[in-house]
């Protein structure tokens, strides 16, 4: 069914709409006919006449931003220029952008920044930016997302009235929503541009609305010179579904998550590379080069692992290298220092030299002093002798505009390579994988000067995630110019774990997207056949397009019908599939996740049903045969957790590695509450001991006192004789001031009178007081508050 294009926003919200149009306009208008400040965002040695035909005066633009945004009155001018702004197909567009500051004395507290083309005067983009103290965040948010919509409908109805017919709108973001845990947040609205009702999601605005019904953000990208393929007849979904199983190609990775609590061996998991098909074949649209299969280098390893007995000195490790890569005496040592590096899993040392040459080369041409000199970069082990990091660098001449001539073939460069390899790391050859391009356009050899070629490490048919060794070969003199090693001493499985099969995996992958029908502009490949690096080089030297999207000689880009695989979970942190269990995991923790919204059986006709879903959301609570037990009494542990997740903004960003000394000698770094507790002591929350209790019930009092210290008002409730202290159990609290501030905070409340401390807290009672905690905290508290 075709998506209906934007709502009309309705009076009740237009009316409580934005400070955007709440306060009287300051603007540019007498600033008279100063100087302009023009300026291109072409590369260096590149003439840009392009800024220089603008068909929109500034005066023009200034009337035109006017027309499109209304700042408060606090905002005053701060600067305007016209720029020379990039298209996708690398066509630059005259673009005249305009600032405006709130300033009070010497402070900043707010910006504002609208860019207007400088061929139509269309607004490009606009971002405004509140950092007024004064101006508080609610919690929850005044507008939830449907109102954050009509609000992001009403604004592009304005400011682009002539694209709304071609526009349809993105729900990907929606799907994946969960409410927020702080005022300070930002809706993005994203629409795509259509064709035929089909979406193409190269072009399009995106809007971004924040928890206050202000327009923080806008962004719009529209190209005209696309050809849309509008004949083809597309394969159906129910058979693009199909191809997606048939064809995607899974990989066995072992993988460590970022925060393993000192678990020592790696999860084995499924791996997915995500990929579009050609809606009218069928086939992998625009496949990555394939690889070659490959086995080990060797059988066996060819030595032993080299203990780490060594000490070299800074001699020993300069030798290393000048002798290995044949360095010549032209190249002059600038720098060695010795580093030491823990890990933070596994809590070994890592000693390191850390040592750079150049060889200086004076420019000869006229008016010229600079010094064009080559560098090396090299990293030895000091305590095993093995080299890491080798990295060799010319800078750019003009003889690098030339047409390469190799001399070096690619076999005879992954002779070379495997042999390097083998004399560096003998005890590593029987899981080292060769993986290297073989074919190459022509017009892509003469642009490469090296050979780059890599091996995966694999024990068993299972590759170790981002474990792998790096050669690059120079095609004309066949020297090494880059090597790189990370190999880890982490103890894999010597023998391949028993795993689902990879149909149930395929299975459970797919089941995590949305399959839709689009328009993808056509390209030559992965890069235009080009190697990432190379590619990244060429267009920072201006030789390429800042898109790899292929342009006719009229300018034009083809799109064609593609089926896409579109995530339902893109605002969730990172995860992996549990080959072995085929249970998905956070590939932070390794912890156990669902990524499915949590639903229990027993909180239907619960008075604290909205706050409990909240922190089910964000796996806050656990949930054991389906049901969350929200009158149960809840464990110290579980409080902390549920504190921590709901003051973190969710489940993501916390942290600890092994070197981490437990606080308690009851939560270990394997406990499942570790990282909760550890955050915790950081925040003040609560003091290190020797026990916790973890398993402990949690009381009403010890629960205001965790309340009133996240609130950061601990000091304040020392002061017993400020409060109201007329409770009908007043002489049965040991922290009469915590109670005091929570009951007159409404985070808690007393029953006929009283405040019983040492009454159990329920989950939903915790749920409940920590949803008015974050009310409460947005009230009261300064925050930052960044909108770009």
């Amino acid at each position: 069914m075709t998506l209906k294009l934007l709502k009309q926003a309705s009076t009740m919200v237009l009316a409580s709409t934005l400070l955007l149009t709440a306060a009287p306009a300051v603007w540019a208008a007498d600033f008279g006919p100063g100087p302009v400040a023009v300026s291109t965002s072409a590369f260096p040695g590149q003439v840009d006449a392009s800024v220089l035909d603008a068909k929109i005066t500034k005066e023009q633009a200034i009337e035109r931003a006017k027309t499109y945004i209304t700042l408060p009155a606090d905002y005053s001018f701060q600067s305007i220029g016209l720029n020379a702004y990039y298209g996708m197909n690398g066509k630059s567009v005259p673009t005249w952008n305009i600032s405006y500051v709130k300033k009070v004395k010497d402070r900043y507290y707010g910006s504002a920044n609208i860019a207007i083309n400088g061929l139509d005067g269309t607004l490009v983009s606009y971002s405004m930016n509140d950092n007024d103290p004064d101006h508080k965040l609610s919690y929850p948010p005044k507008v939830d997302y449907q109102a954050a919509k009509e609000l992001a409908a009403a604004f592009v109805a304005k400011v682009n009235p002539s694209k709304q017919k071609e526009l349809l709108y993105n729900d990907t973001a929606e799907k994946a929503f969960r409410t927020p845990l702080d005022g300070n947040y930002q809706y993005g609205i994203r629409y795509d541009r259509s064709v035929g009702g089909i979406p193409y999601a190269g072009n399009g605005l995106n809007v971004s609305v924040n928890g206050d019904g202000q327009i923080t953000n806008y962004n719009y990208n529209w190209d005209d010179n696309i050809v849309f393929d509008q004949t083809s007849t597309p394969i159906s979904k129910e058979k693009a579904a199909q191809l997606f199983h048939d064809k995607l190609d899974l990989s066995l990775q072992y993988q460590i998550p970022y925060n393993t609590r000192g678990k020592k061996l790696p999860i084995i998991s499924y791996f997915m590379n995500s990929f579009d098909l050609d809606a009218t074949t069928g086939e992998v649209s625009n496949p990555f080069p394939q690889q070659a299969v490959n086995k080990p280098l060797t059988d066996k390893p060819l030595g032993d692992k080299p203990t780490a007995s060594l000490n070299l000195t800074k001699e020993e490790a300069v030798k290393k290298i000048t002798t290995t890569f044949n360095l010549s005496s032209e190249y002059k040592l600038q720098e060695a220092n010795y580093s030491e590096t823990k890990d933070p899993e596994t809590g070994e040392t890592t000693s390191t030299w850390n040592m750079s040459w150049n060889k200086p080369v004076t420019d000869s041409s006229a008016n010229s002093k600079m010094v064009l000199g080559s560098n090396v970069w090299a990293n030895v082990n000091s305590k095993t002798g093995e080299i890491t990091n080798f990295n060799f660098y010319v800078p750019y001449t003009p003889d690098n505009d030339k047409p390469v001539v190799g001399k070096i073939s690619l076999d005879d460069a992954i002779s070379k390579s495997n042999n390097f390899v083998k004399a560096q790391l003998p005890a590593s050859t029987d899981q080292l994988v060769l993986s290297v391009q073989k074919d190459y356009p022509e017009d892509v050899l003469k642009q490469m000067r090296v050979w780059e070629i890599s091996y995966k490490r694999v024990i068993d048919g299972v590759a170790a995630n981002n474990e792998e060794v790096r050669v690059s070969i120079d095609r004309v003199t066949g020297e090494i110019t880059n090597y790189y090693a990370n190999l880890s001493s982490v103890a894999y499985p010597a023998t391949k774990p028993a795993v689902i099969s990879v149909d149930k995996a395929k299975d459970l992958w797919l089941a995590q997207y949305d399959i839709r029908l689009n328009y993808v502009a056509e390209n030559d490949g992965y890069m235009g056949g080009l190697p990432i690096e190379k590619y990244k080089v060429m267009m920072a030297a201006g030789e390429l397009p800042m898109s790899p999207v292929a342009a006719n000689k009229d300018g034009q880009v083809k799109a064609k019908l593609v089926y896409s695989l579109i995530s339902k979970n893109s605002n969730r942190e990172a995860f992996l599939l549990d080959a072995e269990s085929g249970q998905w995991r956070s590939a932070q923790s390794g912890d156990a996740i669902s990524l499915e919204k949590i639903t229990v059986s027993d909180i239907d006709n619960h008075w604290a049903r909205n706050e409990l879903q909240l922190m089910l959301d964000y796996q806050a609570l656990d949930v054991t045969d389906g049901k969350v037990n929200p009158d149960q009494t809840i464990k110290r542990g579980e409080l902390v957790k549920m504190l921590v997740i709901a003051m973190n903004g969710g489940n993501g960003g916390i942290y600890y590695g092994a070197e981490r000394k437990a606080s308690f000698a009851d939560v270990s770094n394997s406990s499942p509450y570790f990282a909760y507790v550890e955050n915790a002591v950081d925040r003040g929350l609560i003091d290190v001991g020797s026990e916790f209790n973890p398993e402990a019930k949690m009381d009403r009092e010890a629960m205001a006192q965790l309340i009133v210290k996240a609130l950061g008002y601990q000091n304040l409730a020392k002061y017993d004789g400020v409060f109201n202290n007329q409770f009908a159990d007043a002489g049965k609290l040991a922290h009469l001031g915590d109670a005091a501030i929570v009951v007159g905070l409404n985070i808690m409340s007393l029953t006929d009178g009283a405040f019983a401390p040492q009454a159990e807290v329920t989950k939903a009672q915790a749920a409940s007081a920590f949803f008015r905690f974050l009310q409460r905290r947005a009230e009261l508290q300064d925050q930052p508050r960044y909108y770009y």
